[in-house]
């Protein structure tokens, strides 16, 4: 079995101490959490939740069943990446002065990123991208010299 992330998206009722429960099971059962979302959803009252698991399948395997046992529980389900769209928000400040901006603004416009603010020496960067493209995004902009860079964390729909 191959080891790697798998992503879930769990519907859950959106109730005080909630969170908290499913992030203690996870510490509890050591599943190793690359990424969590939360955030809320089409329901009133439900949230819709995206986890990035590493491990390989019995780990998933193991991972829903848990998921699936918790009274906040509504819905899980097992994103494979051809089924669905994936996406993450990244925020990225580069520290640049005016003599290196254009090459930045270039890169900036192929990778499809929004200027969300510039000044004399920096320029604030917003992208919506696929994980492995912002992690590129963020090396090729790595020589001009990076300031902060702040990531959402995946969110993931079932598409087919």
């Amino acid at each position: 079995m191959a080891v790697g992330q798998h992503t879930i998206t769990a519907l859950v009722q959106n109730e005080s101490g909630t969170l908290n429960r499913l992030v203690s099971l996870f510490r509890r059962r050591m599943f190793s959490l690359a990424s969590l979302n939360a955030g809320d959803c089409e329901q009133e009252g439900y949230s819709r939740l995206t986890f990035v698991v590493n491990g390989d399948d019995n780990v998933l395997r193991q991972c829903l069943r848990q998921l699936e046992k918790l009274i906040d529980v509504v819905e899980v389900d097992d994103l494979p990446v051809q089924a669905s769209v994936q996406r993450e928000l990244a925020l990225v400040q580069v520290n640049c002065g005016v003599d290196k901006r254009r090459e930045v603004l270039e890169i900036v416009q192929v990778m499809n990123c929004d200027v969300l603010h510039m000044s004399h020496d920096k320029l604030t960067l917003q992208c919506t991208a696929e994980a492995a493209r912002l992690d590129n995004l963020i090396e090729l902009l790595r020589p001009y010299g990076i300031g902060q860079v702040v990531r959402s964390g995946l969110v993931a729909m079932r598409v087919a």
